[in-house]
Parts: C-alpha cells; sequence; structure tokens
C-alpha cells in the first residue's frame, strides 16, 4: 500500500488504491455500438480503468501528488 498525505488526518497515512472503469457519459446508442465493434475487430478486449487513492484510516479519496524524480539521467 502506498502511503500518502491526507488531507483530512494532516499525516502521512497508508492508502488503498481501487480501479474505477472509466465511463463514456452521453453517448448514443449508435456510438456505443460503433465503439464496441471498433474495439473488438482491432483486439482491444481491455476497458480503461483510472485509480482512486483511498486513505485508510478515514476512508477519504485523495490525488496522488506528483514525485520529484532526482537523479534521472536520458538517454
Amino acid at each position: 500500500m502506498p502511503k500518502m498525505y491526507c488531507d483530512c488526518c494532516h499525516k502521512q497515512t497508508a492508502h488503498k488504491v481501487v480501479l474505477k472503469r472509466c465511463g463514456n457519459d452521453n453517448e448514443s446508442l449508435l456510438r456505443t455500438l460503433a465503439c464496441f465493434f471498433s474495439t473488438v475487430l482491432r483486439g482491444d478486449h481491455y476497458v480503461k480503468m483510472e485509480k482512486q487513492y483511498f486513505c485508510r484510516a478515514c476512508n477519504r479519496q485523495n490525488e496522488p501528488q506528483p514525485t520529484a524524480m532526482a537523479n534521472i539521467k536520458t538517454a
């Protein structure tokens, strides 16, 4: 479990990661069917998911903070 800063607890706590399906809102039935068939024909059988982080202490959802990557050299 990743440790992140919780805004509610005001300290570093363990967080659980939950995957949520990315939804396509406000689409017509025809567009949904066309997208489904194009996905099947291309061979993409995976559902797009996004990560959500929840504090283990208070169960509040938090956004991950960007981390600085030090000592990285590019090729």
